[in-house]
């Protein structure tokens, strides 16, 4: 039943004779009820100490100049905030402290749920990228806030696209903004998102 999630005893036996079943209690209740698997994911847009700069990441396979912000799974019992660091820290060596949740975005191919943080190191120190530690990603880099928005008005487009009109070869490319890679970039680059908060300082980690 349920397009295949819930399992109930038939009312009668599939025999050649068809024998009525005693009471069933899954054909009243919720039991035997299987909810679809979905795997949770984080992806986040991390900030450099000053707010100045964003950290973004490229796998080979990209088209040229063409970056995103870092992701990956969530493991067995793992928060959010600790798989964000988790992951940042082992595709690009750079340490954080600052981890807040923004938005979500359900990506059913198959079955993930892309949880959007932005985050921030809290010192030069732990900026220095370092790709040893996972071999995902083929660069790294941090990009200003002025390329940042130049690529969000002119270099975004879905992967293996073309370049819309406008775009200066040689200039950073974007996810579209219909990804959520997009939207925390934005979110980033607009300001705001981190009014009221405490500011991280170099001198002390959140």
């Amino acid at each position: 039943m349920h397009a295949g999630s819930k399992r109930v005893c038939p009312p009668k036996d599939q025999a050649e004779t068809p024998v009525e079943r005693e009471a069933c209690s899954t054909r009243t209740t919720l039991s035997n009820l299987t909810f679809p698997r979905t795997d949770p994911t984080i992806i986040v847009a991390v900030l450099s100490h000053d707010s100045k700069r964003l950290l973004l990441g490229r796998q080979k396979r990209w088209p040229p100049y063409w970056f995103s912000t870092l992701a990956g799974f969530i493991e067995p019992a793992e928060s959010v905030e600790d798989a964000v660091r988790r992951e940042v820290w082992e595709e690009s060596g750079v340490v954080l402290s600052r981890v807040l949740v923004h938005s979500t975005q359900p990506w059913p191919y198959p079955a993930n749920l892309m949880i959007g943080a932005i985050a921030q190191a809290a010192s030069p120190e732990d900026e220095v990228i370092k790709l040893e530690y996972d071999p995902e990603l083929e660069l790294a880099k941090w990009f200003t806030l002025d390329e940042i928005q130049e690529a969000l008005k002119f270099g975004t487009s879905g992967l293996g696209d073309p370049a819309p009109s406008g775009y200066k070869e040689g200039n950073l490319r974007l996810p579209p903004p219909t990804a959520i890679a997009n939207q925390l970039i934005t979110a980033v680059v607009k300001g705001g998102f981190l009014e009221g908060v405490t500011p991280i300082t170099s001198t002390g980690k959140l």
